[in-house]
């Protein structure tokens, strides 16, 4: 059970980019973020069909890699990308750290010219061996800035020569919307997304401007309690271009999204285009 400390202990500001308990592999919550990947009817997991068409046709052309050419997939999980791209006649391989997704993506999309790898993509993953690498749906954001430079010494070691990487991050007018908007919650819940059974939960956002960024954390009570953190840091086009800088890349493009948008002060999202030089 839990106390008052325990209490207490959901209203203390995280440490920046301070870890809470495990979400990819929960038994039941992995599954239920397979099931967002799945749907059709929201942007919260995988983007929408027809978005992921647009970026699958838009990256293939944008970064000029022909049939044939090696891409692989950071966080693909349950290889939605990888599967349409595999059809336009590229190698495909994805990584992901959720069990759940890679056992979907291996059985409903295992082509030819597609694998899947169950594992951290902070891990050395090849060296030399694609001509492009993807991030999609804002995932480079979550990490920690230790991390992302991390990422960014793999994705470069694993690309050839001029290898592209694409991928997209939240803007500061996100943030500046997130700050707008933001006011805590607490819930009784059915079985849903945190739980099987009924359960409690209490949700706050901590924001960081110095970063920045920001936490939201969710409690979620039933015999015990757990607090998981989920971090997203926000950019404007100057950060992230001499963050890409100081990791050995070249920006090719800054756009509002991976299908072509063009990019404007207001836009919520960044889509990045760059290549290793």
């Amino acid at each position: 059970m839990f106390g008052l400390d325990d209490l207490m202990e959901t209203d203390r500001r995280p440490v920046p980019y301070e870890p809470g308990e495990e979400l990819w592999n929960d038994s039941h919550i992995s599954k239920m973020m397979l099931e967002a990947h799945l749907s059709s009817d929201t942007d919260a997991a995988s983007y929408t069909p027809s978005k992921i068409r647009a970026i699958c046709d838009h990256l293939s052309q944008r970064m000029q890699i022909k049939e044939g050419s090696a891409i692989i997939d950071l966080g693909c999980g349950p290889g939605l990308y990888c599967a349409l791209l595999a059809k336009k006649g590229f190698n495909m391989t994805g990584i992901d750290g959720s069990e759940n997704s890679i056992q979907y993506a291996s059985e409903h999309h295992k082509a030819g010219n597609a694998r899947y790898i169950c594992g951290s993509y902070l891990n050395p993953f090849g060296d030399g061996e694609y001509d492009a690498a993807m991030m999609i749906s804002e995932d480079y954001g979550v990490l920690s800035p230790e991390n992302r430079k991390l990422l960014l010494k793999n994705i470069y070691t694993v690309l050839k020569p001029n290898g592209y990487f694409a991928f997209d991050i939240s803007s500061l007018t996100a943030f500046k919307a997130r700050k707008y908007t933001y006011a805590p919650k607490w819930y009784a819940s059915d079985p849903g997304f945190w739980r099987p059974h009924r359960h409690f939960v209490l949700e706050k956002t901590f924001f960081y401007p110095d970063i920045p960024a920001l936490c939201d954390l969710y409690s979620v009570f039933d015999s015990e309690m757990k607090i998981y953190r989920i971090w997203q840091t926000f950019f404007s086009p100057d950060s992230i271009q001499a963050e890409l800088e100081s990791s050995g890349f070249q920006t090719d493009a800054v756009l509002s999204n991976l299908w072509g948008g063009e990019y404007t002060d207001d836009s919520p999202t960044i889509g990045v285009i760059c290549q290793k030089v």
